[in-house]
């Protein structure tokens, strides 16, 4: 406990980069200690904040005018802060209420000194424990804080994403106004909503758990499997919900799209077809794509590791049971005992896969939050994006009218009974199933008697 607050303290004291990392390791629940998981998460939402004097600054020498000139009113207290900017609540000069988001000053500068120092702790924590490999951070960090530090290109992944899933009514994602906006101020759409971690919010405004976290897993399995465009930093800032008043259910506003992992079509595939094999319980697929993926002998591990389940649940299937207490620690003592075999695991699988474990991490912490672990309706959606991906990829590369209208079957047979079987446990969970299920119980053990 002691370590993780001098690391976050260290995190908090250089800014920056360094709070980016702090955020990663604070997502990483299957690798570290819970007091450097639980210490280090309150940088997703609680990151030092630059004074107003600054922002506005950032803000006159951005866009040319002093935020006087641009907005009626500019919040003083930020609405949030985090490793590489602060967003503020502001109303136009037509009187339209935005989100301003700022770049932190200097932290461009900052960054290439922060990546290279940290190269060097690095490669210093290798030396004096070689059977850790934490270079791939490094690697990660240089890759993708360009991209973040971009603001331009962060409101072209959220019109992108937009236009990729506008077929789910219950996703929001805030409108851009590109006239505001530069490379270190993103002016959007102000959408109010409670972090999707917030119980009393939630149970205040009536908004249905369950249904919040069945929503968040469609989403995430259409932009993994069928798209492979994937917003990969869902922590509770980024998400939040709302009642929509006119349909009555839960709406899921999703923000800040500066990260973004792009999958190759060879492994979204082969990730699907891994999945697949996870909720089917085909062993021999499991051992095969998992290798695919990089994983070599340890693909037993990288299961565990990927669906957070102990090899003995997914031998007996991931969608039987949910996890209970004993397999919980089980898990935990387990992540300590094999450090050195996670740690090379990771550094040997695909770039793509370390931004996905990231992601399944945040969405795990919010269904623990939510209390809604992982259901069968959420393995049906996972199951029902893999078979449409794989159906589209083979009509892609079909030879013949014949080809593509027997994929086209298989493809409608394989949804049609993953729909019969999603009705029958609706059926099964419903007030008339559950008393039929009491009747069947009644006749079965009179006929023995």
């Amino acid at each position: 406990m002691r370590s993780a607050q001098r690391l976050l303290d260290l995190c908090c004291a250089n800014r920056g980069t360094f709070i980016k990392v702090g955020q990663h390791l604070g997502a990483l629940e299957y690798l570290l200690p819970p007091e450097y998981t639980r210490t280090l998460s309150v940088l997703h939402s609680q990151a030092p904040v630059t004074p107003l004097i600054d922002v506005l600054q950032v803000v006159k020498e951005e866009l040319g005018e002093k935020s006087s000139h641009l907005f009626l009113h500019f919040d003083e207290t930020p609405l949030g802060a985090a490793s590489l900017a602060q967003v503020h609540r502001a109303v136009l000069r037509d009187g339209r209420t935005v989100a301003v988001k700022v770049q932190h000053p200097k932290v461009q500068s900052q960054s290439k000194k922060d990546i290279f120092l940290m190269e060097i702790l690095l490669r210093v924590v290798k030396v004096v424990f070689p059977q850790f490999e934490f270079m791939w951070l490094v690697d990660e960090a240089k890759k993708n804080l360009p991209l973040e530090l971009n603001f331009l290109n962060e409101g072209h992944n959220a019109e992108r994403m937009a236009t990729m899933v506008r077929a789910f009514p219950f996703l929001r994602i805030p409108k851009i106004h590109w006239d505001l906006s530069t490379e270190k101020v993103l002016v959007m759409e102000y959408v109010e909503g409670g972090q999707v971690n917030n119980k009393d919010y939630m149970e205040k405004n009536k908004i249905d758990v369950n249904q919040v976290s069945q929503a968040l897993g469609k989403l995430y399995s259409e932009m993994i499997f069928v798209h492979g465009f994937v917003h990969c930093d869902p922590h509770p800032g980024n998400v939040l919900v709302r009642k929509n008043l006119e349909t009555n259910s839960p709406e899921i506003i999703l923000l800040d799209h500066g990260l973004y992992q792009v999958l190759t079509e060879s492994f979204r595939l082969d990730y699907c077809h891994l999945w697949q094999a996870l909720i089917d319980v085909n062993m021999e697929g499991i051992r095969k794509y998992s290798q695919r993926l990089g994983a070599g002998e340890l693909y037993p591990l990288f299961a565990c590791v990927l669906t957070a389940r102990s090899w003995n649940s997914v031998n007996r299937g991931i969608k039987q049971n949910s996890v209970t207490k004993e397999e919980a620690l089980e898990i935990r003592n387990n992540a300590a005992t094999y450090l050195p075999q996670i740690s090379q695991l990771l550094s040997q699988v695909p770039r793509q896969m370390l931004l996905l474990l990231k992601t399944n991490d945040l969405l795990r912490g919010i269904e623990t939050t939510l209390q809604t672990s992982a259901s069968s309706s959420s393995f049906l959606s996972m199951s029902r994006c893999c078979v449409r991906a794989i159906s589209r990829y083979h009509k892609e590369h079909a030879v013949s009218v014949w080809s593509y209208a027997h994929i086209s079957i298989s493809e409608s047979f394989y949804l049609g009974q993953l729909y019969l079987y999603e009705l029958f446990l609706r059926v099964r969970s419903s007030r008339v199933g559950r008393w039929l299920h009491h009747i069947l119980d009644w006749v079965s053990m009179h006929q023995h008697c």
